[in-house]
């Protein structure tokens, strides 16, 4: 079974939303056999730029042997920049890592940037 983490975010502080994407990830998880080891929640932050406080603890996290894969609701909650989503995905790929976006897989991305994104 392999073990992931679950990345939520919003721009503007809204638990609710939050919790949302949360449990549609946690249902995801559930149904795809995947061990749930923690949760990484930003609140309020823009996802125009890394910084923000659990987004860091990830990529901090990324060598570790606890998690394999990064579950978020879409490409979104991660960047809103595609190629700030590249980065930081040939990143955490070249740790071993994955993302796996639950919502609408890689649709919001242009279609020229999908071989980059194979599983």
């Amino acid at each position: 079974m392999k073990k992931a983490i679950i990345y939520t975010r919003t721009a503007v502080p809204d638990t609710t939303s939050n919790k949302k994407q949360e449990q549609i990830c946690l249902r995801f998880a559930r149904e795809n056999d995947f061990e749930v080891v923690r949760i990484y929640t930003d609140n309020g932050f823009s996802g125009m730029n890394a910084r923000r406080s659990a987004f860091r603890q990830i990529m901090a996290s990324r060598t570790s042997k606890d998690w394999d894969i990064v579950i978020i609701y879409d490409c979104a909650r991660l960047f809103r920049k595609t190629r700030c989503f590249i980065k930081y995905l040939k990143i955490l790929r070249q740790a071993g890592k994955d993302i796996f976006p639950v919502a609408g897989a890689f649709g919001d991305l242009p279609a020229c940037l999908l071989p980059y994104l194979e599983f």
